[in-house]
């Protein structure tokens, strides 16, 4: 008998990725990775628009139901009145003293005006000082008429003052706030004025009674602002009754980046709606 002999049992050949492969598929989740990325901020970014430019709209419902109610405009908020309109009583000087930036917003001092009297007018949803945020969690702005026309000489004589919008009825138009395509060749006024450039207006100088505004996700904090958002930041607090409203533009456009949401009140708006509440005859 033949001795049996042990069978060698052959280990099956082994398949691998080698480095370079697993480079390459790497590199192709990476790609991918990134794409999916990208497309979800950008997704989260157009929600964001969106629920602000609700918010928006539901601070300019909130505007007009307060004017229903009291007969009157809200005066803007500044950063030192925890979300309450800042205002004389006796007269509807908004502000101590009426000056420019207790109307149209801006920062002096190390306060900043023109912020929504949230608190005064029941906005939600507010920060922890009572101050209304977008959803890039900016506060919102808020700017009022402060001139009419025609002039009756007197702070109190504007929106912001039941007995004098009681008194004078429909025969005010504002005459100072104004909303341009962009800030090239504007005077701030008041008046204000988009320039020589028809095209430049979105509004004329006696159409705007108040603006709501966001600044958007970049907000005015921003290192380097494009002219446009500089001129709806009003930093500097000076007499500027000019807003700049148009479609989103990046960092390397004419005017620079912008992303401000701007909203309005129109006087045909405010007193069609105080005709019909029966507030004014």
């Amino acid at each position: 008998m033949k001795p049996v002999r042990a069978q060698r049992i052959r280990a099956p050949l082994q398949a691998g990725f080698t480095l370079a492969e697993i480079a390459i598929v790497l590199l192709i989740v990476g790609f991918l990775l990134g794409g999916m990325m990208s497309m979800f901020s950008a997704q989260t970014d157009q929600r964001k628009w969106n629920d602000t430019q609700s918010q928006l709209e539901a601070a300019r419902d909130a505007v007009l139901g307060f004017a229903i109610a009291n007969g009157r405009l809200p005066c803007p908020a500044n950063s030192t009145s925890a979300g309450a309109e800042v205002r004389v009583v006796a007269t509807g000087v908004c502000g101590a003293v009426g000056n420019a930036q207790d109307y149209y917003g801006g920062v002096v001092g190390g306060t900043t005006y023109g912020l929504l009297p949230a608190v005064t007018i029941g906005y939600q949803p507010v920060d922890s000082q009572g101050f209304a945020l977008d959803d890039w969690g900016n506060r919102i702005r808020y700017a009022v008429s402060r001139v009419t026309t025609p002039s009756t000489g007197t702070p109190s004589a504007n929106f912001t003052y039941a007995s004098n919008m009681k008194t004078n009825g429909i025969s005010y138009l504002p005459n100072d706030l104004v909303v341009c395509a962009s800030a090239t060749g504007i005077a701030a006024g008041p008046p204000g004025s988009c320039g020589a450039v028809p095209t430049n207006s979105v509004t004329k100088q006696t159409t705007v009674v108040a603006v709501i505004l966001s600044s958007g996700k970049n907000g005015f904090g921003q290192t380097a602002p494009g002219t446009d958002e500089i001129q709806n930041g009003n930093t500097a607090g000076t007499n500027n009754a000019v807003f700049i409203s148009h479609t989103p533009t990046p960092t390397g456009a004419a005017n620079g980046e912008f992303d401000d949401q701007v909203l309005w009140i129109s006087i045909g708006t405010l007193y069609s709606k105080l005709i019909a509440a029966g507030v004014l005859p």
